[in-house]
């Protein structure tokens, strides 16, 4: 009889430990579980942040794209502009060299008149 009752307390023991065991593992199971959900978390943060990254590196490629587009259509613009400056100035040198004839001609002219006139009105 006493073996007996040493028996069934040994057996309380051990069903004592093993639900202290199976709740242990139980909250170890749920445990990771977290961990693993984390970890999928940060994988998947990973991943976006990848993706963003790359998203970025494009952005970043196209700006520099049309920068360099709208560099070429300025420096055109400037080209076109100087070229006009340019043909526009001569043109002004031009007619202020041709004034500057016809002005002389006009004094000469005057002059002219000036000696002809002094000498039929003497």
């Amino acid at each position: 009889r006493q073996d007996y009752e040493e028996l069934e307390k040994q057996l309380k023991e051990v069903f004592k430990e093993r639900t202290n065991i199976l709740h242990q593992l139980t909250k170890t199971s749920r445990e990771l579980d977290g961990i693993k959900v984390n970890l999928q978390s940060l994988k998947n943060d990973e991943r976006s942040s990848k993706t963003d990254v790359e998203k970025l590196l494009e952005i970043g490629q196209r700006q520099r794209e049309q920068m360099k587009s709208l560099q070429e259509v300025l420096q055109n613009q400037l080209k076109e502009t100087t070229e006009k400056a340019e043909k526009q100035q001569a043109t002004i040198n031009f007619l202020k060299t041709d004034m500057e004839r016809k002005s002389k001609m006009i004094r000469d002219l005057q002059n002219e008149v000036r000696y002809f006139s002094g000498k039929f009105y003497i």
